[in-house]
């Protein structure tokens, strides 16, 4: 899913407590007890994630689809 307005991602990133912004890239953290020993691991509020960043391009961010239809199911 393209996401090509910043007010539709800010409104993303707020409705979803495992994704948050690293300057103009959005981060997704997955609960994982053995990311302490991988490269995209990331201990965040007293637990261990694996990190997935979606970098902003040209076009928007590019996110899979379960994060917009998890965002379209909130805003009903």
């Amino acid at each position: 899913m393209l996401v090509n307005n910043l007010d539709k991602m800010e409104s993303i990133v707020n409705s979803s407590n495992d994704l948050e912004w690293e300057g103009w890239d959005v981060v997704k953290y997955t609960p994982n007890h053995n990311a302490m020993f991988s490269n995209d691991g990331a201990f965040r509020n007293g637990s261990w994630y694996k990190k997935k960043t979606f970098p902003i391009t040209e076009q928007g961010w590019n996110l899979p689809n379960s994060i917009g239809k998890r965002n379209v199911q909130m805003e009903r």
